[in-house]
Protein backbone atom coordinates (compact mmCIF):
# COMPACT_ATOMS: atom_id res chain seq x y z
CA UNK A 1 0.00 0.00 0.00
CA UNK A 2 1.58 3.35 -1.07
CA UNK A 3 1.78 5.97 1.70
CA UNK A 4 -1.20 8.49 -0.33
CA UNK A 5 -3.19 5.59 -0.50
CA UNK A 6 -2.73 5.08 3.65
CA UNK A 7 -3.24 8.56 4.38
CA UNK A 8 -6.53 7.91 2.36
CA UNK A 9 -7.52 4.98 4.39
CA UNK A 10 -7.05 7.60 7.42
CA UNK A 11 -9.51 10.03 6.07
CA UNK A 12 -12.16 7.79 6.61
CA UNK A 13 -12.09 9.76 10.04
CA UNK A 14 -11.19 12.97 11.09
CA UNK A 15 -7.65 13.36 11.58
CA UNK A 16 -5.46 16.48 11.71
CA UNK A 17 -2.15 16.51 9.67
CA UNK A 18 0.68 16.00 12.48
CA UNK A 19 -1.64 13.20 14.02
CA UNK A 20 -0.97 11.50 10.16
CA UNK A 21 2.80 12.78 10.25
CA UNK A 22 3.31 11.58 12.86
CA UNK A 23 1.42 7.72 12.83
CA UNK A 24 3.43 7.54 9.20
CA UNK A 25 6.74 9.06 10.87
CA UNK A 26 6.76 12.02 7.71
CA UNK A 27 7.38 15.64 7.94
CA UNK A 28 3.87 17.64 8.17
CA UNK A 29 4.89 19.10 5.02
CA UNK A 30 4.84 15.56 3.14
CA UNK A 31 1.54 14.99 4.38
CA UNK A 32 0.30 18.83 3.17
CA UNK A 33 1.63 17.79 -0.38
CA UNK A 34 -0.57 14.20 -0.20
CA UNK A 35 -3.33 15.47 1.76
CA UNK A 36 -4.16 18.48 -1.36
CA UNK A 37 -3.85 16.06 -3.88
CA UNK A 38 -6.11 13.58 -2.25
CA UNK A 39 -8.58 16.33 -1.43
CA UNK A 40 -8.46 17.44 -5.40
CA UNK A 41 -8.86 13.93 -6.40
CA UNK A 42 -11.94 13.13 -4.12
CA UNK A 43 -13.86 16.62 -5.17
CA UNK A 44 -13.04 15.27 -9.10
CA UNK A 45 -15.09 12.01 -8.02
CA UNK A 46 -17.86 13.80 -5.72
CA UNK A 47 -16.89 12.61 -2.23
CA UNK A 48 -17.49 14.19 0.58
CA UNK A 49 -15.12 16.00 1.81
CA UNK A 50 -15.08 17.47 5.27
CA UNK A 51 -13.07 19.99 6.92
CA UNK A 52 -13.61 20.86 10.45
CA UNK A 53 -11.39 24.34 10.24
CA UNK A 54 -8.91 24.88 12.73
CA UNK A 55 -9.87 27.43 15.81
CA UNK A 56 -8.52 29.37 18.78
CA UNK A 57 -8.33 28.24 21.97
CA UNK A 58 -8.70 31.68 23.65
CA UNK A 59 -11.20 33.89 21.44
CA UNK A 60 -13.01 31.01 19.29
CA UNK A 61 -12.03 32.57 16.59
CA UNK A 62 -12.59 30.20 13.66
CA UNK A 63 -10.40 30.10 10.58
CA UNK A 64 -11.47 29.52 6.62
CA UNK A 65 -12.30 26.04 5.67
CA UNK A 66 -9.92 25.73 2.83
CA UNK A 67 -6.91 26.25 4.84
CA UNK A 68 -6.07 22.67 6.04
CA UNK A 69 -2.88 23.23 8.05
CA UNK A 70 -1.94 24.91 11.27
CA UNK A 71 -1.90 28.62 11.32
CA UNK A 72 0.48 30.06 13.56
CA UNK A 73 -1.51 32.77 15.06
CA UNK A 74 -4.95 33.78 15.74
CA UNK A 75 -5.17 37.17 13.81
CA UNK A 76 -7.83 38.35 16.58
CA UNK A 77 -6.57 37.49 19.91
CA UNK A 78 -2.50 37.07 18.27
CA UNK A 79 -2.91 33.91 20.54
CA UNK A 80 -1.11 30.97 19.54
CA UNK A 81 -3.16 27.99 21.29
CA UNK A 82 -4.97 26.54 17.93
CA UNK A 83 -7.06 23.61 17.16
CA UNK A 84 -5.41 22.12 14.24
CA UNK A 85 -8.23 21.10 11.30
CA UNK A 86 -9.94 17.94 11.07
CA UNK A 87 -10.02 16.85 7.82
CA UNK A 88 -12.37 13.58 6.46
CA UNK A 89 -13.10 12.03 2.73
CA UNK A 90 -16.31 9.77 2.95
CA UNK A 91 -16.12 7.85 0.09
Amino acid sequence: MTIRQQIAEMLKQPRTMSSIAHELKLTTKEVEDHLKHLIKTARAADQDIRVEPARCRSCGYIFAKDKINKPSKCPECKGTRLYEPLVQIKT
